[in-house]
Order: structure tokens, then sequence, then C-alpha cells
């Protein structure tokens, strides 16, 4: 029904509008990582680079929104330009293009894919949107499909040395998802629809608006749904974000901020070999065929309802200085159920989180330095029934984190060399009571210290050609055992550079002791521990309108023990036409595109054991057109051979399937 009524909307406003002027971002060379820039005629409007702190000449009248800074000036920038020519169907994809990721995919659209990056999974990466982490504090983890991904801006993924400095936990790795936050000078709509294989589709729209004279009100909705292709891996999730931003001055910004997600999904399980098995010794003849393939769990649901409220104070007190101070409230309910004729089963997760997050930036002469604070603090109860063994546990918990950290910086040779040192301490309580059904309780009540110290160095040879080092060592908490985690070491070194028609990323990792953190749900497996170490390498070279983009990453570890949950290899390369066509009214970017992932060790939740899983190959058709800088449409035949395979076990990925959609500013 959605469909229909997106056609028909679209025919009357297109029949009675038209657009007056063009609104999408100028743009960027496509090989770089740039922040977007946005200006206009109208003097009562400025949308600045969101990564830098500066300061020019307006009228005395003008309206300047302070944008927020990134967690990092080392960071790695992925602007919206970037990823706006992806054929994504989620936030996560988005980070693709970084070298060093990895994304554990369950092949049906909508589910909880893990996502690992610089080798690191669930539990163990900070998801911040806005520097506040959106992570579910009970699993320490979040599912990417509930970030809103039409509302990012960019996206920051922070140097490895530096990822536990940011949010209440020490977790090995950061990434910050930098939300839109811009004001039109008149009203701003965007669509966004799409649709493709198995009733899979999706519909966003935004809507800006300047309603006062100092007072800036947008909302957005998304829905996004598929069918079932094989048994039980249907999906639904409903999103709205709303944001009333006041503009006191130039120099203070005032914004009230709520978000809402609500999410059903079939969890089946992937497909189930074993009985496959006692039908056939040939299992491909049934794994890949969606009408008779049987599932895991044919029965099993879940349930997830968000609501996240804030109030964001934004000033610039001093010359070249930037204060953030956000207060956040966030209601999370996580459900799982699973009735059968043999089984019942129910895993409740509430938890309610109230914290105060507070960045400080300043800069004086060759001396700069962020401050951070934070102090946050989580209750809940978790509560894990099964049914006929009436093994029923409740659980009651209380999380509380007050946290400090240091980051500061020299700015030599005209800002071409930036040595630093940061630090960061963190003193957390936590209350842990479970209740079993013998009435035993076990009862944990702790609290300690974790402190965190590193050092780097971002060098600057010209205005193509850059590098990085840094080395950090930091502590974990050691609550659910009596032995002490080994601290955690990281290194890491890269280079950059940006030519005309060449662009070289390049990474080097290594991580040493524990990254094991503290997991509160059986259900989730620990994190990666041991050394692990990675290269990652993003080379595109542009000839003329002719782009070749490549992305690849290789891990490998310094001890004997082999490679868990990361492929050895992955590699993805692309042959594109890209440029302007007709008179520079069509930026076209379309071409071909392959995919390989090397041999995986997995280790299954389901399976309770480590499945090694075989290399694997796909080859895609993207096309992304976008006419005269406001509407762009996109077409993708994804899997042209249509290889059957799968990335974890026992989820197959999707055949060969045609994905359009269409994105457009409208009444501008």
């Amino acid at each position: 029904m959605i469909r229909y009524s997106f056609i028909i909307f679209l025919l009357f406003y297109s029949s009675v509008l038209s657009q007056t002027t063009d609104t999408l971002f100028n743009v960027s060379d496509n090989l770089a990582e740039d922040t977007i820039s946005v200006s206009t005629n109208n003097d009562s409007l400025l949308v600045k680079d969101s990564t830098k702190v500066t300061h020019e000449v307006f009228k005395p009248d003008s309206l300047i929104p302070i944008q927020g800074i990134p967690l990092t000036d080392a960071s790695l920038i992925i602007n919206k330009r970037t990823f706006l020519f992806y054929n994504y169907r989620y936030a996560g994809d988005f980070l693709r293009s970084f070298p060093l990721n990895f994304i554990a995919d369950l092949g049906f659209m909508g589910q909880p894919n893990e996502t690992y990056v610089y080798g690191i999974g669930a539990g163990g990466i900070s998801f911040m949107e806005d520097g506040v982490l959106w992570n579910n504090r009970f699993i320490n983890a979040l599912d990417l499909n509930h970030i809103q991904s039409e509302d990012i801006d960019s996206i920051e993924i922070v140097p490895s040395p530096r990822g536990f400095l940011y949010g209440p936990y020490n977790n090995p790795v950061t990434v910050n998802f930098i939300m839109k936050d811009f004001l039109s000078p008149e009203p701003y709509s965007r669509i966004k629809y799409y649709e493709g294989p198995d009733g899979e589709a999706m519909f966003d729209g935004k809507f800006n608006a300047q309603i006062a004279k100092k007072w800036n009100l947008s909302f957005q909705l998304t829905n996004r749904s598929t069918d079932s292709s094989f048994a039980n891996n249907e999906f639904s999730i409903w999103q709205v974000n709303t944001k009333l931003k006041h503009y006191l001055s130039n120099s203070i910004n005032l914004s009230a901020i709520y978000s809402f997600v609500d999410a059903d999904v079939g969890l089946n399980g992937g497909v189930d070999i074993d009985s496959i098995a006692k039908i056939t010794n040939d299992i491909n003849s049934i794994l890949y065929d969606r009408q008779i393939a049987p599932v895991v769990y044919p029965n099993r649901s879940e349930s997830v309802i968000n609501h996240n409220f804030g109030l964001r104070f934004q000033a610039e007190p001093f010359a070249e200085s930037n204060t953030d101070v956000i207060f956040y409230y966030k209601i999370a309910r996580d459900e799982i159920k699973d009735n059968n004729d043999s089984l019942s089963l129910s895993l409740k997760n509430d938890n309610k989180t109230f914290g105060v997050n507070l960045k400080h930036y300043q800069r004086i002469n060759i001396l700069s330095f962020q401050l951070f604070g934070l102090f946050e603090r989580s209750n809940g109860d978790y509560e894990n029934f099964l049914s006929p063994s009436l093994n029923t546990s409740i659980s009651d918990w209380e999380f509380t984190q007050i946290s400090g950290g240091l980051d500061l910086s020299l700015h030599l040779l005209n800002d071409k060399l930036v040595p630093s040192v940061f630090y960061k301490y963190v003193n957390q309580s936590r209350y842990f009571k479970q209740i079993g059904d013998d009435n035993i309780t076990a009862l944990t009540d702790k609290t300690e210290g974790l402190s965190g110290i590193g050092a780097d160095l971002k060098f600057i040879v010209n205005n193509g050609m850059s590098f990085y080092a840094g080395a950090s060592i930091f502590q974990h908490a050691e609550f659910l055992s009596n032995e002490n985690n080994e601290d955690t070491k990281t290194f890491e070194f890269g280079g950059k550079y940006f030519g005309s028609n060449l662009f070289a990323d390049l990474k080097y990792f290594n991580r040493s002791g524990t990254a094991d953190i503290p997991q509160y749900n059986s259900q989730q497996s620990s994190i990666v521990s041991g050394n692990l170490s990675g290269i990652g390498l993003r080379l595109n070279v542009n000839y003329w309108k002719i782009l070749i983009e490549t992305n690849t990453s290789y891990y490998f570890n310094a001890e004997d023990d082999k490679l868990i949950d990361v492929p050895e290899l992955q590699f993805v390369g692309g042959v594109f036409l890209n440029g302007f066509f007709f008179d520079d009214n069509l930026f076209l970017k379309a071409g071909v595109q392959f995919y390989y992932t090397g041999t995986n060790n997995v280790y299954s939740n389901v399976w309770k054991e480590i499945i090694t899983v075989e290399p694997s190959n796909k080859i895609d058709i993207t096309v992304a057109g976008e006419i005269k800088g406001v509407a762009i449409v996109y077409f993708g035949w994804e899997n042209l051979f249509s290889s059957q395979y799968f990335i974890t076990p026992y989820y197959p990925m999707l055949e060969r399937n045609i994905r359009f959609g269409l994105s457009w500013e409208l009444f501008n």
C-alpha cells in the first residue's frame, strides 16, 4: 500500500510545484573523505564545515548555527557525498568504505548483523550519535538497523589508539555518527523511496523549516520492511526523530531532541543443516531453496522499542572554542520470544539511562586541548524464562559511570605537525542481583577505577600527503571475574595521499592484551582476545571520467591461534563511469563492483562451535544518477551470476535481485 500512496503523492505534487533552487551539496571529489560545507546566497544562512572551529566575518544581523565538531581531528571522516551514491540498505553499509571493517551479514534485510571494526565486534564498539553512546547499556552493543540512516551527515571513525577515550566504557573502538543539523532559509523537504526483492521497501521523509526568527524545527519519519523469503525472517521498523533548535545568539544554541524506534524482526537462526543432513548428503541442494529449507527457529522473534530524549547546549564562548553539553535520557525495551511445541522462551531486557556529556575544545596559539566529562546512571531488569524446564532467572542491575578525560595537542609548523597526549579515568560502580528458581540470590556490588593513556602524532607533509602514528594502553572492568584482565595495548600507523587522479589511504594496527568487555547477557559471545593485527588499504584511481575504487583488508595473528570472526582477506573493487554529463545537468556514477570474502572461522551462537566458512564472491551492477542536483535515481542488479554462498553460518545470501529507488529534494 505504501508504494501506491507514494506514486500518487509524486504525480500530484510534481504537476503543481517545481524546484526553484539546487539545494543538494556541491559535488566534491569522490576520492576524498572531505566534510561537506554548504553556503547559499542568503546572508542569513551558513552551514559550516563540521570538522573545524573557524570564525569568519558576517553581517551583524546574520544567524550562524553552531556546528558540532568531531571527537578528534585525527579521525577518518566519511562524508555524506561518499555514501550518497551507495546502494545501501541500512546505516551499517556506510562503514563498508572503511578498509578495516567487516559485516557478518545474516543475508536477510533487517537482521541484527554484527559489525567488526579494527577486528572488534559487538560489545567492544562504542557506537555514538553526536558524541553520546547509543549502545544498549545491558549488552553494550547496538543493532545498526536502529540508526536512522537518512539523518546521518557524516561518520567519524576514531583511530584505534583513541578508541577507549570516549563514552562511559573503555571500549577499544569508537564510531561516531554525526547527524544532520542545519538551518534552511526556506522550508526544506526530502523524500527517499526504494524497492527490492521479497517485498523489501523503504520510505523516508524529512522536513526542516525556520518556524520563527530564531527557532528551527525538523522532523523525519522512516519505515523499512520486508516479507519472508525463508521462513520467519520478516522485518518491519518505524523510526521518528524531531529536533527543535533555538538560536539565542551566534554564540549560544539550544536544542531539544526526541527519537523513537519500533522494530520487529524474525530471528530464524539460519537454515537447520542438521535436519537437511537427515534427508540428503547434498546439503547445498536444500540450503539455498527458500521454499523447502528448514530453519532453526521457525517461531523466534525480537521486538525493540526505544525512546531517546535529549537537551543540547552548544556555545562558542571564546575565540577558537567550542562547548557542547548534552543531557540525555533513554528508555529501551528488548524482548525475544519463541513458542513452539517443545519450548517456550522469553528474554526481556528493560533499561533506563540518564546521563550528562560535556566536551569543551579550546585553541590558544599553538596549544589546543579538549576536556571530556561524563556522568551516567543506568538501571533495569533482565528476565530469562525457559519452559517446560521452568528455568527462570530475574536480574536487577544498576551501573554508574563517572569519567573525565583530557586531550592536549601542540600545533607546530603552521599546523602541519601535531603531537598529542590523551588520558581518561573512569570510576564504575556496578550492582547486579540475580534471583533463580531456587530463590538463591547471587549478588555482586563492585566499584573500580579504570584509566587509559596514549599519545599520537599527525604530520601533514603537504596538501596531498599526511601520516598518522599513535599508541595507547588502557584497562578493562573486572566485574564478572576475580582474575585481572590484562591491559589492552594498541598501536596504529598510517599514511594518506590525495592527488588529482589518485587517492590512497593505508592503515596498520596491532592490538595485544585482552579486549574482553563484560557481557551480562549469556546469549552474547565474548570478544576476541589476544594479539591481532591488520592492514587496510583504500586505493582509488581516477582517469577522465573513469573511476577505479578498491578496498582491501588483511588480518593476521601474532600468535599461532587462528583468526576468529574476521576473514583473513577481504576485497571490494569497482570500475565506474563517474562524472558530469549533459551540460552538467547529470552527475552519474555507474559501474561494476566485485566482492571477495576470504576464509573465515566463525563462532556460531546457534551451533556453539567454530565453523569454517569458505571464500565467496559476487558481482553487482550499480547505477546512481543525480539530476540537476536535486534528485538521485538508484538502480542495482545484485549478485549478477546468482552465486550461492553465506557469510555467517548458515544464513544464505540473496541470489540475483534488482533494487531501485529515488531520493528527491522537494519544494525548497
